[in-house]
């Protein structure tokens, strides 16, 4: 697959696959575009054109020794859509992903034909409690002992119910374990995660709801309520804007792709389908 050097000067990595109406997937924080090879691809290309890549400083892109944002990401899949020759696309993002597919939508509105925002927010404003507090400093974060967490993707993914519910776990392991390896194939390494997390925590955009153009829908599994509490941003989104889709995956947690792909696919096909 190729990679090409984009005006924001990132070499980055993407694959196409299928035909039809645009759909770019952009992945949660750290994320290649692996994960959506085993469901999401065989699923989804077969009605669209599917667009995936690795963000910058994950995976076969390049891994920029600088400050991340969400600006300079969301820039990155406008870059790329205009080398593509792609007028407008669907997009949706998962986690950080929907993040940068926001702000996508904010600065290139004309990119974007809808937007799915798949378990995410619009920035810190609206988490609860002492979590709406931005973070610190990268360089201090980075002399703290302890803070090179390189394996606690796979931690998070095989014994929290972060990604997958305990029951699915338990009756799965096999799976997990599968998807755990998987992410870790090309997953950001440290600092670059780091650098990653401190550009998705530093970002808002709630203020900038007002400004949407594109149809949304916000799609979220009721049990995502691990760690940053994904169901309260996700509900907050819904209270902001109240002209979008509000579609609720009964009993998914932060991984409903890789735990209920058949009826995630189904969500994301029928809404494409609604909005081409």
């Amino acid at each position: 697959m190729p990679t090409h050097t984009l005006p924001t000067g990132i070499e980055i990595y993407y694959e196409l696959h299928g035909s039809g109406e645009p759909l770019v997937l952009i992945p949660s924080t750290g994320f290649a575009a692996d994960v959506w090879h085993p469901y999401q691809v065989p699923g989804l290309s077969s009605s669209c054109q599917l667009i995936i890549f690795d963000p910058r400083g994950v995976g076969r892109t390049t891994h920029f020794q600088g400050i991340y944002t969400i600006e300079q990401q969301a820039c990155d899949v406008a870059c790329l859509l205009e080398h593509l020759g792609i007028e407008q696309a669907h997009v949706l993002g998962h986690s950080m992903g929907g993040r940068v597919a926001l702000e996508l939508a904010l600065d290139f509105p004309g990119r974007v034909k809808s937007l799915i925002m798949a378990a995410s927010g619009s920035g810190a404003v609206i988490r609860p409690g002492e979590q709406c507090v931005g973070d610190l400093s990268y360089s201090w974060v980075l002399r703290l002992p302890g803070t090179d967490p390189s394996d606690h993707h796979r931690h998070s993914i095989k014994t929290t119910n972060n990604y997958f519910t305990a029951d699915f776990r338990a009756a799965h392991p096999d799976k997990v374990a599968e998807f755990a390896e998987l992410v870790a194939l090309r997953h950001a390494e440290w600092p670059e995660e780091l650098r990653l997390i401190m550009g998705r925590d530093s970002w808002e955009a709630t203020h900038r709801l007002g400004d949407l153009r594109p149809p949304v829908m916000i799609l979220i599994g009721d049990a995502d309520t691990e760690n940053v509490n994904h169901w309260a941003q996700s509900c907050a989104l819904r209270e902001r804007l109240p002209q979008a889709e509000f579609r609720v995956l009964k009993g998914q947690s932060h991984g409903f792709f890789w735990q209920t792909p058949e009826e995630t696919n189904g969500a994301i096909l029928d809404w494409v389908a609604r909005h081409s």
